[in-house]
């Protein structure tokens, strides 16, 4: 009889551990029979143990194992695969996808963007170890899928090269895939057929849910209110900008940080990568307009150099830009301007709930909602801003509130009434050495965080 394969995160990610067995024992209760399939490598490198610690390694393997025999369903190690083996082979789109996924992995955790991957020997090395790792788990998933029957495939998000390779092997095979992951409030999602960053996808699933509108108030209300955003409450004496009392506009500028769309993938790459530019030509097209550039708080813990393109702009006198660590009431900034133009962030949907006429630049979540007004180029752009810009109907954002409150899939075997997910009828077993290892994961990532951040400032103070 065919199987549904659930390809396992490491134990020390405890929330998503959790939440795959969970559905894998719902799924099983169900009728379909269930493979779990793990890493048993013995010193592989991935997004839980970035230095390849062989410690750590047998942390997983042991967590894994015994929590597996607890809920009592197959389970199936991938061990590197036997030498001069045909399974060995990789396809040149299988490689890529692969670099994909290790790129996106090194952009998350060590916040540096992928221009600076290769430019340290550090780096480059951490890269070929992930890459080395995610390469034998794909070739060993190759090999039991050539061996079982298998009808569907399911992995956590599908972003990391380590977890993608069940999406990878999926494809290969012509098989199809779920996806799993949490909502923002921390209750668990099953993507079918697509991953959790499928712009697409995701829009067409916030589009079927309701236009109930008092969520919607109590959802943004909530986004606004100092008491229950951090962000909004340490930003709370944030004096708005003093435009000419001649100008004609005021745009803001939003920023999202950008490791978080670098490590999205090619279909997140935009057409207005260069932020700096398109503010400079908006400024100089319209000096008779006065516009502020609002970097992300998020962005002061990226690595990368991304300030030093808008310096030279400060010297613009219809132009004020505030950088990841200034003091920034996100909400004042909104209501002071007459246009928000935002590259993939949140405000976008924020700012339509609030009636301002958005622009959107490149890929989000919400581009094809309806929401702004979405140019395809700079200059198509620059022209748009001439033009007498209106708001968009906020149907969408009603719904997006919807969806972030309360679109979730429900697991028998996850229990989240009380605000924070618990497993039911089981539990991950090893914890004893599960946990230290995450704690030992965490100190060293932050301890090549600050080795890397402090080589690549040395290597631009010397260009």
């Amino acid at each position: 009889m065919s199987s549904v394969i659930f390809h396992l995160p490491p134990p020390m990610q405890k929330r998503a551990f959790h939440l795959m067995l969970a559905h894998a024992k719902q799924v099983h209760e169900e009728g379909e029979p269930v493979i779990l399939t793990h890493c048993n490598l013995q010193a592989g490198t991935c997004s839980s143990n970035l230095t390849g610690s062989r410690l750590i390694c047998a942390a997983c393997r042991h967590s894994t194992r015994k929590t597996a025999e607890d809920v009592g369903l197959e389970l199936v190690p991938l061990d590197m695969p036997e030498e001069n083996a045909t399974s060995n082979h990789l396809s040149r789109n299988e490689n890529a996808e692969l670099i994909e996924g290790v790129n996106s992995c090194l952009i998350t955790l060590l916040r540096v963007l992928k221009y600076d991957l290769n430019r340290l020997p550090l780096l480059r090395a951490i890269k070929r170890r992930n890459f080395r790792t995610a390469s034998a788990l794909l070739k060993s998933m190759n090999v039991l899928l050539s061996k079982r029957k298998v009808h569907r495939i399911e992995v956590l998000n599908g972003r990391y090269a380590c977890m993608k390779i069940g999406l990878i092997a999926a494809r290969k095979f012509g098989l199809p895939f779920n996806t799993l992951d949490f909502s923002c409030v921390g209750k668990p999602m099953v993507f079918r057929g697509h991953t959790p960053h499928n712009r697409s996808a995701i829009q067409e699933r916030i589009r079927r849910n309701p236009t109930d509108v008092e969520v919607a108030q109590e959802y943004y209300s909530a986004r606004k209110d100092r008491r229950l955003n951090p962000f909004a409450r340490k930003h709370q004496y944030f004096e708005l900008p003093s435009a000419p009392p001649d100008t004609q506009k005021k745009i803001a500028f939003f920023l999202s940080s950008q490791d978080e769309c670098e490590s999205l993938g090619p279909e997140w790459r935009s057409p207005f990568r260069n932020t700096a530019e398109v503010v400079e030509q908006a400024c100089k097209a319209y000096p008779e307009y006065y516009f502020c550039v609002r970097f992300h708080p998020n962005q002061s813990k990226i690595l990368s150099d991304i300030t030093s393109d808008y310096h030279h702009l400060q010297n613009l006198s219809n132009l004020r830009i505030y950088y990841p660590t200034d003091e920034i009431n996100t909400y004042s900034l909104v209501d002071w301007s007459d246009v928000v133009v935002t590259f993939a962030s949140t405000v976008a949907i924020e700012a339509c709930w609030s009636g301002k006429a958005v622009v959107q630049l490149g890929p989000s979540f919400f581009d094809q909602l309806d929401i702004s007004y979405t140019p395809g180029s700079l200059d198509e752009f620059i022209t748009l801003l001439g033009t007498n810009t209106k708001p968009w109907p906020n149907d969408a954002a009603v719904q997006f509130a919807n969806y972030d409150m309360n679109d979730f899939d429900e697991l028998r075997y996850l229990d989240y009434s009380a605000g924070e997910e618990k497993p039911v009828g089981f539990h991950r077993k090893g914890s004893a050495l599960a946990t230290p290892a995450k704690k030992a994961n965490n100190l060293a990532n932050k301890i090549l965080q600050k080795i890397i951040g402090s080589q690549l400032a040395r290597s631009r103070d010397a260009a």
